[in-house]
């Protein structure tokens, strides 16, 4: 890189660091800090959805899946974001919002346990910790690869970034997270739509990377690039597939308290509906452009060993000076919203979640502030721990999705059916247990179909162990309702809210019956459910018409 890309680099990201320090000086309250007052419309938090969800571990990890496997990547980032992101806003969230819950583990001990409750906390710390380890792994890649920088220099360089934007989240909390991401989404977009179109045109399109492919690998094997519906070698059926892809998305968007604090911090119902809308197009639209750069890369850079390799090298070989900075912005800017957004997330619900409701119950309001502000800084610090793990793994993908299957698809299962059934409140716990031990049999006793394993390879493959996750933990919910209620339960008692935790709902409360949000119903062209369901039916037809 050149100094004029170096400049490019150092002064987008100081203005979006100078930004976010400046706007956190504006956070006075607890409620500003953990909702934002509740005053963010639809358009500021879709587009920090985006930024939060598209981050350095997307660019780098998801190039190198489709580098390897092709097109079917595309069924997460595409189809799988579309129809999470809807079952969040319309089945789980608005109970959350309606209930005046600053978490969403919060609601989980209203509806089941506080134990739950917690279990809830732990699981997205391991969870949302895993995921930044990614990002750090992918943005060393990047700069190692474009930046020449060796690689301590490349460690220090990302240690300081991460200590600067959970700095500024920490300090300003979710009104600060969401005003950075403006600057950091847009950032983002530039980038990604610059790199897809210089490499679109060094390939010479789809019909140029097709053609590439074909002469140099046989049509059966470009076909299965292109096609999502082509079954692999040992992988399961391409409907499995598709399912496994929506239940990670929508774990994502319900047990990922990254999105839903920013949810619970919409001004209205109205606007957390169509927000979900606006952040989905936005990650689906990104996701198309910025996943299809694998194949094209596999045409550019044939025989990689390391798939993940791919995106830093097509940026670092294809572009021109200038351009190339604006690129490494990015990267560096999706990297940093993520970093923000999960630490401010994490420490949301440690400080109320863990903290404030079983550990230290009766401080002052800015003592609980100051701790979130601190475990914002020291989330993202213990994310480096998985680094070692995931420079371990086959790939940076294949990685996330075989730990999020064990504890994270159990607790989504947990959400929805709580959401919609009357099971009993003790079921919970039930289902979790016998959801997270079929997660850990299948990740340690599974095998692949040239070495099986204790249990059979169609019940443990990384994909159907999504909707295998799924059934366990539902079925035993069913039925320990059924045996449960020979012993009827006590009746419910509600969470325990005490000195700050019920203040604080108290300052929800109040915002709500001050809100002059006019609750007529809108003209249909305006109802989140119209464009909810013209969204769903452009993903279907993508993935099961356009790449089938």
């Amino acid at each position: 890189m050149t100094s004029i890309d170096w400049s490019i680099v150092v002064g987008l990201n100081a203005l979006v660091f100078g930004f976010g320090a400046f706007w956190s000086l504006r956070t006075k309250s607890d409620v500003d800090w953990f909702l934002a007052g509740r005053s963010l419309p639809f358009w500021l938090v879709g587009v920090s959805m985006f930024a939060t969800s598209v981050d350095g571990g997307e660019y780098v990890a998801v190039n190198g899946a489709t580098y390897r496997d092709g097109m079917a990547m595309l069924v997460g980032p595409v189809f799988g974001v579309g129809v999470g992101g809807i079952i969040a806003a319309f089945l789980v969230v608005p109970a959350l919002y309606r209930g005046g819950f600053y978490t969403n583990a919060e609601y989980l001990e209203s509806r089941y346990s506080v134990s739950v409750r917690v279990i809830s906390v732990l699981v997205q710390i391991q969870y949302r910790t895993a995921v930044v380890a990614m990002i750090v792994v992918s943005l060393h890649l990047m700069l190692t690869e474009v930046s020449d920088l060796a690689s301590t220099t490349a460690w220090l360089v990302i240690a300081a970034i991460a200590l600067a934007t959970t700095l500024y989240a920490g300090w300003g909390g979710l009104s600060t997270v969401a005003a950075t991401d403006l600057l950091l989404g847009g950032i983002m977009l530039a980038a990604t739509l610059t790199l897809w179109f210089v490499i679109f045109g060094q390939v010479g399109g789809w019909a140029g990377a097709e053609q590439v492919l074909v002469e140099r690998e046989g049509a059966e094997a470009a076909n299965m690039m292109f096609k999502i519906g082509v079954q692999r070698e040992g992988a399961s059926i391409p409907l499995v597939g598709v399912v496994g892809w929506i239940l990670i998305a929508t774990g994502y968007f319900v047990v990922n308290h990254t999105q839903t604090m920013k949810l619970l911090g919409a001004r209205s119902l109205w606007d957390l509906q169509m927000s979900v809308i606006v952040g989905v197009s936005l990650i689906m639209l990104s996701g198309y452009f910025s996943s299809t750069l694998g194949i094209f890369g596999r045409a550019l850079q044939p025989g990689l060993q390391e798939a993940d390799l791919i995106y830093p090298r097509l940026v670092d070989r294809y572009l021109a000076t200038g351009v190339k900075g604006l690129v490494v912005a990015g990267m560096l800017a999706s990297s940093a919203s993520t970093f923000e957004g999960i630490g401010a997330a994490l420490s949301a619900l440690f400080t109320r979640d863990l903290y404030a409701r079983l550990l230290v119950r009766n401080a002052s309001e800015r003592h609980y502030l100051n701790v979130g502000r601190v475990t914002t800084v020291a989330f993202v610090a213990i994310s480096f721990a998985y680094v070692p793990f995931v420079l371990h793994s086959r790939g940076i993908v294949d990685w996330f999705v075989r730990i999020t299957s064990v504890f994270v698809t159990p607790l989504l299962t947990v959400y929805l059916v709580g959401a919609l059934s009357r099971v009993d409140r003790r079921s919970g716990l039930i289902g979790l247990a016998c959801g997270s031990t079929y997660g850990l049999l299948a990740i340690t006793l599974g095998g692949t179909p040239d070495e099986p394993g204790l249990l059979p390879y169609w019940l443990t493959e990384k994909f159907a162990s999504y909707p295998w996750s799924v059934a366990v933990t539902s079925t035993s919910m069913m039925l320990s309702t059924v045996i449960l209620r020979a012993w009827p339960e006590k009746k419910a008692a509600a969470v325990a809210a005490t000195g700050w935790l019920a203040d604080s709902q108290r300052q929800v409360s109040e915002l709500d019956r001050r809100s002059s949000h006019d609750d007529t119903t809108p003209a249909w062209w305006a109802r989140p459910i119209v464009w909810a369901i013209a969204l769903v039916l452009f993903a279907v037809y993508e993935v099961f018409v356009v790449l089938w």
